[in-house]
């Protein structure tokens, strides 16, 4: 018969697993989405901003069709590659640093890179030159 407290060790270790499964996987998601969200908009951003010279009642309806055409399959495509690469980027974390705190370092890590990258596409601020006026 096991003791109280190698019970209690057992369940506590239990709980935490599947805490990191459901961290582990909500991070791998959040992080795909805004990657794969920033990939298509470039792709959108281009499409959107060719000038073609037409009407742009005419332009717009091709425009989207182009889009659903590009996207759907691209975002298909992309979506498990993104995945993949994400979940190896945080576990290689893991391993270096720890389950917990290594992969909470490499998302705030793919984070920031993707905040960065953000801000600057819609406010167009650039916050690498910004650090560097103010050190």
């Amino acid at each position: 018969m096991r003791s109280y407290k190698s019970q209690i060790r057992r369940f506590a270790k239990i709980i935490i697993a599947g805490m990191y499964k459901k961290l582990f996987n909500l991070m791998v998601l959040m992080i795909s989405v805004l990657t794969l969200n920033l990939m298509t908009g470039f792709i959108t951003s281009y499409i959107i901003h060719y000038d073609s010279g037409i009407n742009p009642y005419k332009y717009t309806g091709i425009a989207m069709l182009t889009l659903v055409f590009i996207l759907v399959p691209a975002f298909s495509y992309m979506k498990p590659k993104v995945e993949i690469l994400v979940a190896r980027v945080l576990v290689s974390g893991s391993n270096s640093f720890g389950k917990i705190i290594g992969l909470l370092l490499s998302f705030a890590i793919i984070f920031g890179i993707l905040f960065v990258i953000y801000l600057h596409l819609w406010f167009d601020i650039n916050l690498w030159e910004m650090l560097k006026t103010k050190i």
